[in-house]
Formats: C-alpha cells, structure tokens, sequence
C-alpha cells in the first residue's frame, strides 16, 4: 500500500514527522518543523513527495464524492422529469378529449343551424353559446332567441 511505502521510506530517512501530519498540516507550519529539524535535501524531497501524493489522494476522493453526489442529483432529476412528463402526457390526453368533444358539440350544432336555415324556420333557431356546463367544463349550449324575452 502506498501508506506503508510513504511509512517505511520516512523511517529510513528519520524524517522527524509521520506522512499523515506531512500531508495535513499547513504548509506554513510543515516548513518551519522541517526548518527547525534541519531537514536535509532528500529528506525534503521525501516530504514534498509525500504530500504531493497525499493532497491529491485526498482530492481524489473528494472529486469522486463530488461525481457520486452529482449523479444521485441527476437521478433524482430524472425520476423528477418522468414524474413530470406523466403528469404532463395525461394533461395533454385530457386535453385532446375535451377538444373532441367541443369539435362534436360544434359539427352537431352548425349542422342544426344549417338545416334549420334551409329549412326556412331561422327565427327558432338555437343559437350556439361557448360557455361552461353543468359539470364546469368548457362546451357549446344553445339559446333559443324569445325563449328569455330577447328575440
């Protein structure tokens, strides 16, 4: 393991710290500990390599951490827009059926209208009113003029 290699090259070395505080401590401090024990060139080089290797460990498992949790964001997205695009899908079904059934509603009454026309009888004729049923939906109702006093 990489650990134990970094041990046993910092106990050949008598380097005067462990690799973990190598690799955590500021480099301030790190610098004047390795001042103090008036480390030599190659035991420098040793901890320069040590933290080197332990800083990017480090930043390695932290950009792994990162990549899981973005892709357990992507998949909560995910699952989000499919529940979204249903919602959607059925809105839109819904949507479709009430536009048939107003386009049945108006072939049925512009076919009343036209007969009753050539019919010759245009003064009972129902006139069709956009509105809302009964049931609060949109749809075509008919007023028959006079019926209220008006025609």
């Amino acid at each position: 393991a990489p650990g134990s290699r970094d041990r046993r090259r910092a106990l050949a070395l008598a380097l005067p710290l462990a690799p973990e505080a190598i690799v955590s401590l500021p480099v301030e401090d790190l610098k004047a500990i390795l001042a103090r024990a008036r480390a030599s060139g190659a035991q420098l080089a040793l901890c320069r390599d040590i933290r080197r290797r332990g800083r990017n460990k480090v930043a390695a498992q932290r950009c792994r951490r990162r990549r899981l949790e973005a892709i357990a964001g992507l998949r909560a997205e995910l699952s989000r827009l499919g529940r979204e695009r249903e919602r959607l899908l059925r809105a839109r079904g819904h949507a479709q059926r009430a536009l048939g059934t107003l386009r049945g509603q108006l072939e049925r009454v512009t076919r009343e209208l036209v007969g009753a026309l050539s019919n010759g009888t245009p003064n009972r004729v129902a006139i069709p009113v956009m509105g809302t049923l009964g049931d609060g939906s949109p749809g075509v109702t008919q007023r028959v003029p006079g019926a209220f006093g008006d025609g």
